[in-house]
C-alpha cells in the first residue's frame, strides 16, 4: 500500500490512504472552500469548521466558528495570508467550541482524518486533547505555521513529540507550507 496519496493531486496536504477501511468522519479545520475534503463527500462523513465559510457543499456540515481551547465568543480579524483571532478587539465575533465540546456538538466518535490549518492555533489546540481525543483519532493531517512565524519552530517540536507520545508516526509531506502528516501504524 502506497504511504501517502495527496488530496485532490495538491502538494500541500497529504494523508495515508488507510482513511478507506477505517471507521470515522473527516473533520476539516480551516475548510474555507473545501478544497481539502471534497474528495470524501459522500464517501465519509464530512464536518468542516471555519468563521469564513459560506457554502455548505451537499453532504457536509459547518461549524461556522472557531475551535479553540474554551467555549464562547472570540473576534476574528483578517490577517492578510489568513485570519486569527484578533489582539486589538477589532473584527467579528464568533463561536468558538472547543475540541470536547465540538466533538459531543456533532456527536463524533471516531475520526479518520483530522486536518488542522487554522494560522498558528493548531497548537494550542492540540495541547488541549487527552488521551482519550488522540485514541479516536487515526490520522492528523497539519499545517504548522512556523514558516511563517518562525518564533513557532518549538511548538512545532513540542507538537511533534505530543504526538509521538500518543502513538502517532509524525512525517512531514511538504516543507514550503508546513505540512505534516502524523497516523497510526
Amino acid at each position: 500500500m502506497q504511504l501517502i496519496q495527496t488530496i485532490n493531486n495538491s502538494p500541500y496536504s497529504s494523508i495515508h490512504p488507510k482513511y478507506k477501511t477505517t471507521e470515522g468522519d473527516i473533520v476539516d479545520v480551516g475548510c474555507l472552500t473545501w478544497d481539502w475534503s471534497n474528495m470524501f463527500l459522500g464517501e465519509k462523513r464530512v464536518i468542516g469548521i471555519d468563521p469564513q465559510e459560506k457554502y455548505i457543499p451537499e453532504g457536509a456540515e459547518l461549524f461556522k466558528g472557531i475551535l479553540g481551547v474554551f467555549d464562547g465568543l472570540a473576534r476574528i480579524e483578517e490577517t492578510g495570508i489568513g485570519a486569527g483571532v484578533s489582539n486589538n478587539g477589532l473584527g467579528q465575533w464568533y463561536d468558538v467550541l472547543s475540541w470536547k465540546s465540538f466533538c459531543k456538538q456533532y456527536n463524533i466518535n471516531k475520526i479518520s482524518i483530522l486536518k488542522l490549518n487554522i494560522e498558528g492555533s493548531e497548537y494550542p489546540v492540540l495541547a488541549s486533547m487527552d488521551k482519550y481525543d488522540f485514541d479516536k483519532i487515526d490520522q492528523i493531517a497539519v499545517s504548522f505555521h512556523d514558516w511563517l512565524w518562525p518564533e513557532q519552530k518549538q511548538q512545532t517540536q513540542a507538537s511533534i513529540k505530543l504526538l509521538e507520545s500518543h502513538g502517532f508516526t509524525v512525517i512531514q509531506t511538504q516543507e514550503l507550507w508546513g505540512w505534516w502528516l502524523a497516523f497510526k501504524q
